[in-house]
């Protein structure tokens, strides 16, 4: 898009049109200022003179010491306030250390020393500089002043933990490197930012991100990691600093918007989503700025070799994440937008495109398990069956942006409809090369339940070793894996046939795995995506719900029965107790051990007086291979039969849930290539047996064999902080390639 063409007027008059604002206000609100009527209209820039008379509440600073860098008359005397400790801040210009702590003074400064003289008194104090970004006129902060850590305790969540890069100074050969790139790929864009932009602080915080803010316009505030390098400085100069750009250009924002542009921007798309309409259309606009730049970067050449990697890294994640607002805001452009507005839509539309088609290698998404993760995490995909899940989206958005992101790689896909706009994804990849005749399928499913504690929220959290987010472990940490596996052997010339799956349903009822045996696939092994620690599952238990009606007379407790539906329900929970020990004195599983019942739940249409005629016990049991659900069922019932005295009156009800076990040799051969790849990347493998549920099971009755395997622990699941360790992440993706490309350890 040509920003300059389209906007650059429109943001060039808005900026004289904020400073005369800003002018204005401060003439209103200190009207004996001396240094108002004498400072040049750039001086009414000042990001923190914009936050403290727009916002208010900031009486740290007057007027006349935030313009004083810019006046010339050092003839004439200005007030200036001093902080706890003494220091006057001059913006723009540098600090001051005076002895008179949270005082008010009347100075003038020196223009051949920089100076500043007490009016009326002896003292003289000297200036510590500033810094500025070599060649700009963006003051690098280094130190908060008042006004700054009153800003930010109103802005950030948890301000005591953050704190100010104070030695800045040794970013400022990224932060000129990155800004030597932009020049070269957009001098126009370069000189906006370099005019637009007048202060930036670092920053570190465990879970603030960087942002800019209209409340301190013209100032953008960094969270830079450790060793941040250029490519780093390129996307948020370019982000943050779009913010500031985009906010003057659009000053204007019913010229853009046929809604108020404050608008839930759920409302809508119709699908949950933080944003108002302004901000995603401002999120439209630095999204498109960063590809542009950094696509410009690589094909220009200003990107050294050894900053490509994380150049081409950053390009697929934000042209994803451009994409898929695209896609979500498209449909409703024409109700969003006024013409200008439109066009603007529009622009941002055909440069995608036009980018997408001439380098679909760099737009076909992230080759990086951990980046797709996060992407995932971001999809809120919440099983509608599970309690909690009112008003929050499904696995259908989840499905879309798998199947999209697999397709732009050129990956042959389709989806099968489960139950009403609720789809399983189904990629294949042919045979290629010398590879043998086995066929993989990959398959983790879609659905989490409802979000949880803040490391259990539809957004990633990450500390650096651990990615934290609803799903990160059960099971979209498998499936990044598996996508990432998938298209990086998609791209090899010796690979086995393969099938990758994304299913719904698996939290509840099994339906999407149950689809897949429909599909006509029939692979020799199956994986499903669970969190096992990276320790192959080869064997499961089967799991059977079902209800058990108690019948007896009813009764008023006036005059009570000897034998009711209630008393018999009670002796039929104590007979379960005895046939767990039955069951678990007879011969068992190796691994698995023994079946079990677990009486659940108990119902009935008693009331407070009266007693039921009628009692509903509910069982969940696990068995074990070997047998079927309807099998082990009908074999309770008559244990439990023996075990009961005839008046007990019970019959068992049709089941509810039947989830096959599974058990896998090691013997067969894909299994045991398996193991051995898992003990060359994982350094062990050690196969365990489980009794929870998972989809293996469904899978063994189309696969030649079936297991679960994944990254994560089993115990976040569900949890209020669930999490993936990212070693993991990468191992597994590791394994899931190995296994697809036939690679012996």
């Amino acid at each position: 898009m040509d920003f300059e063409g389209l906007l650059g007027v429109r943001r060039r008059a808005a900026r004289e049109e904020l400073a005369e604002t800003v002018r204005a206000l401060a003439a209103q609100q200190e009207p004996h200022s001396k240094a108002i009527p004498m400072a040049p209209l750039h001086a009414f820039y000042e990001p923190r003179l914009y936050s403290q008379l727009v916002l208010g509440g900031f009486p740290s600073m007057t007027a006349d010491q935030l313009l004083l860098a810019a006046t010339p008359g050092e003839e004439t005397a200005f007030s200036v306030l001093t902080d706890d400790e003494g220091v006057i801040h001059l913006p723009g210009l540098g600090r001051y250390a005076t002895e008179h702590r949270s005082g008010a003074l009347s100075v003038h400064r020196v223009p051949e020393t920089g100076a500043l003289e007490l009016e009326g008194g002896d003292e003289t104090y000297a200036i510590e500089p500033a810094g500025f970004v070599p060649g700009t006129r963006i003051e690098l902060a280094e130190r908060l002043d008042p006004l700054l850590r009153t800003f930010l305790e109103m802005y950030i969540d948890e301000p005591e933990k953050l704190t100010v890069v104070s030695d800045g100074s040794v970013y400022l050969p990224q932060i000129g490197r990155a800004l030597e790139v932009i020049a070269a790929v957009s001098p126009g864009y370069h000189q906006a930012l370099v005019e637009s932009l007048r202060a930036v602080l670092l920053f570190r915080h465990p879970t603030a991100e960087s942002f800019a803010a209209l409340g301190m316009h013209g100032m953008i505030f960094l969270n830079v990691p450790e060793g941040a390098s250029a490519d780093y400085f390129v996307e948020e100069l370019v982000h943050q600093g779009g913010h500031v750009l985009f906010s003057e250009a659009t000053l204007h924002r019913g010229d853009f918007f046929r809604v108020d542009p404050e608008s839930a921007l759920s409302e809508i798309i119709g699908q949950e989503d933080p944003r108002n309409v302004y901000d995603a259309f401002h999120g439209l606009f630095t999204e498109h700025m960063e590809y542009q730049i950094v696509l410009g970067a690589l094909d220009d050449g200003p990107v050294l070799a050894d900053e490509r990697p994380s150049f081409e890294e950053h390009l697929r994640s934000v042209a994803a994440r451009h994409q898929r607002d695209l896609r979500l805001i498209e449909p409703h452009a024409d109700k969003v937008f006024t013409e200008l507005g439109n066009e603007v839509f529009t622009a941002f539309q055909q440069t995608y495109e036009q980018a997408a088609r001439s380098h679909p290698g760099l737009f076909g998404g992230p080759t990086d398990a951990e980046e797709l993760l996060r992407e995932l995490i971001a999809i809120p995909s919440v099983n509608p069956l599970l309690p909690g899940s009112e008003g929050v989206p499904d696995e259908r958005d989840m499905a879309a942006f798998v199947a999209e992101r697999l397709r732009t790689a050129g990956v042959e896909v389709h989806t099968q409809e489960i139950s009403a706009g609720r789809c399983n994804v189904i990629a294949r990849l042919p045979r290629a090369g010398e590879a043998d005749d086995n066929v993989v399928l990959l398959s983790a499913h879609m659905d989490t339940y409802p979000a949880g504690g803040p490391r259990a929220a539809y957004e990633p959290v990450g500390d650096g070793r651990t990615l934290y987010g609803r799903g990160s472990a059960d099971a979209k940490g498998s499936l990044a894996a598996m996508m990432t596996a998938f298209l990086q052997a998609a791209a090899e010339p010796n690979r086995r046939e393969a099938y990758l799956a994304a299913t719904v349903d698996e939290e509840c009822l099994l339906r999407g795995v149950r689809g897949l045996a429909a599909h006509g696939m029939r692979p020799t092994l199956g994986i499903t995506g669970e969190p096992t620690l990276l320790a192959p599952v080869a064997a499961q238990k089967g799991i059977v719900r079902g209800t058990f009606l108690v019948s007896g007379p009813p009764c008023h407790a006036a005059y009570p029965a000897d034998v009711t539906a209630v008393s018999c329900a009670a002796e039929l929970v104590g007979a379960v107790g005895r046939l767990n020990t039955t069951l678990g004195a007879r011969p068992g599983h190796s691994s698995l051990g023994s079946p079990t019942v677990t009486v659940t739940r108990l119902d009935s249409s008693g009331g407070m007086n009266l007693s039921a005629a009628e009692v509903t016990v509910a069982f969940d049991a696990r068995f074990l291979p070997g047998t079927t659900g309807e099998e082990f069922a009908t074999s309770m019932e008559s244990d439990l039969r023996e075990l009961l005295p005839t008046h007990v009156d019970f019959t068992l009800q049709p089941l509810a849930f039947v989830s096959p076990p599974n058990e896998a040799s090691s013997s067969d051969p894909l299994v045991a290539e398996f193991y051995a790849v898992v003990r060359d990347v994982a350094g062990t493998c050690e196969p365990e047996a489980f009794a929870y549920g998972s989809e293996a099971g469904v899978l063994a009755e189309f696969c030649r064999a079936s297991l679960v395997f994944g990254p994560g622990d089993a115990r976040c699941s569900h949890a209020e902080t669930e999490g993936v360790e990212l070693g993991q992440l990468t191992a597994a993706t590791e394994i899931y390639r190995s296994i697809l490309l036939g690679v012996q350890p």
